[in-house]
């Protein structure tokens, strides 16, 4: 059974899958996505999802009004219920973006100093 071994990306020094500090350089071993990675694709996501959710709310009754000959209350008649559907989607778009961020780095080893 052989070991996998991972190479520091600064210093080349050989290490196992789970260390957390190369020995080499001491930099801090990183797999997958870190914190902070997840952390700012979930707020573009959030972005995203707060965005889609003002055009659906606002967005969407202003167009069927001018367009249709609708009569839609803006917000489709929810009043402050409607912030709280674009703080959803905005919730549902961290979350996803969080996840896009764990996915695309799942299995990468990288080292930092």
């Amino acid at each position: 059974m052989s070991v996998q071994t991972y190479t520091c990306g600064h210093c080349h020094f050989q290490f196992n899958r789970g260390v957390t500090t190369c020995q080499g350089c001491l930099g801090t071993v990183v797999w997958g996505a870190t914190p902070k990675e997840k952390h700012e694709a979930g707020l573009f996501g959030a972005i995203v999802g707060a965005g889609v959710g003002g055009v659906l709310m606002f967005g969407l009754p202003a167009a069927l009004n001018k367009y249709l000959s609708m009569d839609v209350a803006m917000g489709f008649g929810l009043g402050l219920g409607a912030l709280a559907v674009i703080a959803v989607l905005a919730g549902i778009g961290y979350v996803k973006g969080s996840l896009s961020a764990e996915k695309q780095h799942r299995g990468e080893c990288r080292t930092f100093r």
